[in-house]
């Protein structure tokens, strides 16, 4: 079912593990997909936000595809080909140039980001299946139901031969597939609405839900190890960084939570937003991380980057208009965000500078996509937009 040989994805891993040791990035940078693939939403299991790739130097907008149709997931792209799926379940493949190359349509309606491994397409739906899509076959492999909606996207983790299938769903329980055949290897029940993406901490998943629990579980063995009581319900996904996971609850408290042996040993917050503030919308997005800093969207309108290692505000930005849900991705040392008012910004890590900015006139409600030197930014009227170095 692979149309990569084994001997190209070893290599093309040592050559990005090589890259990471370089630039002193720990395995929060956990980047193995190929250069011409964006597999997973935010980069990589641990869901951090950070990639070693770089923006282009001048963005310019090479092209894009007009879809018209409400779309709230993010673009994927596997073998180059962009893939989309608006709410009503249309998948599609856009080729360079803005050329449609392939549609599938799920028949029913989509929010969740979907995750892509070897030319399968896992996607969770409102209904609350996760369908298994071969890309290259354009056909259903399996789907499997849950009992609850699936708003978030799934992840996966591959050990001994078996591929693992990790989401989250408003039945209130965290499942895994087997990723080959969709049975069900282990389901672990919550207290309520399980509503962001699985962060992946070694074998270990870390997750938060809608009871203000933070939880770790082992996911070769379905044992939850560990929980942690919030402040308030946590909206969105954690993010990975070594021995450490960041996590925001709705109030605007971020967290850094240390894990040893499947555990959560020791927490500090780093930002403690006093809940009488003016916060009329709550904090709804996932924390960025990289070697330094952690970035957040806060008070609706700022782009905020705190030293991780004093846990103090290093710099804010504010933005235009209202920030939204779409967290900021880390390439090197810029700083990739889009605002729900529809602005695509290119930030200073060390300093908060604006570099880049263009306006779309869309709203931007999920993370782009990134190729080196190449991004793509998905609106919510479903308009794909290529940036990358003039041609």
């Amino acid at each position: 079912m692979s149309y990569r040989s084994t001997l190209y994805r070893t290599i093309i891993a040592i050559v990005l593990l090589s890259e990471l040791c370089a630039c002193g990035q720990t395995d929060g940078a956990d980047e193995l997909n190929s250069p011409a693939d964006w597999t997973i939403i935010r980069g990589g299991s641990s869901l951090s936000g950070y990639t070693i790739r770089r923006l282009p130097d001048v963005p310019t907008l090479l092209w894009t595809y007009r879809h018209g149709v409400r779309t709230v997931s993010a673009p994927i792209v596997y073998d180059s080909i962009v893939y989309i799926c608006d709410k009503n379940g249309l998948v599609q493949g856009i080729a360079d140039g803005g050329r449609k190359v392939f549609d599938y349509d799920l028949g029913t309606q989509v929010e969740a980001s979907f995750t892509v491994s070897d030319g399968v397409a896992y996607i969770g739906r409102i209904d609350g299946f996760l369908t298994a899509l071969s890309l290259p076959l354009a056909d259903t492999l399996w789907q499997q139901e849950t009992e609850g909606q699936i708003s978030a996207a799934p992840n996966l983790l591959y050990s001994d031969g078996i591929g693992r299938v990790l989401v989250g769903s408003y039945d209130g329980s965290l499942y895994t597939f087997d990723a080959a055949t969709g049975a069900c290897i282990h389901k672990v029940e919550t207290e309520y609405y399980i509503n962001g993406a699985t962060a992946l901490w070694h074998e270990y998943a870390v997750f938060g839900g809608c009871d203000a629990w933070l939880r770790i579980v082992n996911s070769m063995t379905g044992e939850q190890t560990d929980t942690m009581k919030l402040d308030a319900y946590i909206p969105s996904s954690p993010a990975v960084w070594g021995n450490e996971v960041y996590v925001a609850d709705y109030a605007g408290n971020v967290y850094e939570v240390t894990i040893a042996d499947g555990r959560f040993v020791k927490h500090r917050k780093l930002i403690d937003i006093d809940p009488h503030a003016d916060e009329p919308d709550g904090m709804v997005s996932a924390p960025t991380v990289s070697e330094r800093s952690v970035l957040v969207l806060t008070a609706g309108r700022y782009l905020t980057c705190i030293d991780r290692k004093s846990g103090t505000t290093r710099w804010q930005l504010m933005l235009k208009g209202d920030v939204g849900e779409c967290a900021p991705l880390v390439c090197r040392d810029h700083v990739l965000v889009c605002t729900k008012t529809g602005i695509v910004s290119i930030v200073n890590e060390a300093d908060g500078g604006l570099l880049w900015e263009y306006e779309t006139g869309e709203q931007i409600i999920a993370p782009p996509a990134i190729l080196d030197r190449r991004f793509y930014v998905l609106t919510a009227k479903g308009t794909l937009l290529c940036f990358g170095d003039e041609e």
